[in-house]
């Protein structure tokens, strides 16, 4: 049960990436979609962190029927948004000139915004892909650590 906690976390963070795609190309309103999603997210790290996984039934079923929903809301910005994952790895990973400081800046992402403050005035591009590594991060590492928390007491 301890590893459907877990996929059903992971898919329920794809979807509210998903969700948020949906929601900057699309002309339709998608914030209830978003909103549960987050509330589910939420709920999902409480229910880990509680120890209660029978739950995560729940939030499987309902994150795979908001994917499905997502094609019936605009079908084709969401198969836009399935061509966009392979080019968005490949301009994200292939980009020698700044792949350091995004991995240092997500991995370690009190650097990455020290590292945006300091670069602002002199290298603007530079220090806003810093930046948003760093808060990617940061997120990153609060939702790993509030599961690894829950699943580890």
């Amino acid at each position: 049960m301890v590893v459907l906690g877990v996929i059903t976390l992971i898919l329920l963070v794809y979807t509210l990436i998903y969700y948020a795609y949906l929601a900057n190309h699309s002309e339709h309103d998608v914030s209830f979609f978003m909103s549960v999603t987050l509330i589910m997210l939420v709920m999902n790290l409480c229910t880990n962190a509680g120890g209660t996984y029978a739950l995560s039934w729940l939030y499987l079923i309902i994150a795979v029927v908001f994917i499905g929903v997502g094609f019936a809301v605009d079908k084709e910005e969401s198969i836009a948004f399935y061509q966009a994952i392979g080019p968005w790895f490949k301009n994200t990973f292939s980009d020698t000139a700044t792949i350091g400081f995004k991995l240092l800046s997500f991995i370690l992402f009190p650097v990455g915004m020290i590292c945006y403050f300091t670069m602002q005035g002199s290298n603007v591009a530079l220090a806003r892909t810093c930046g948003r590594s760093a808060l990617f991060g940061l997120l990153f590492w609060a939702v790993l650590a509030w599961a690894l928390v829950g699943l580890l007491a």
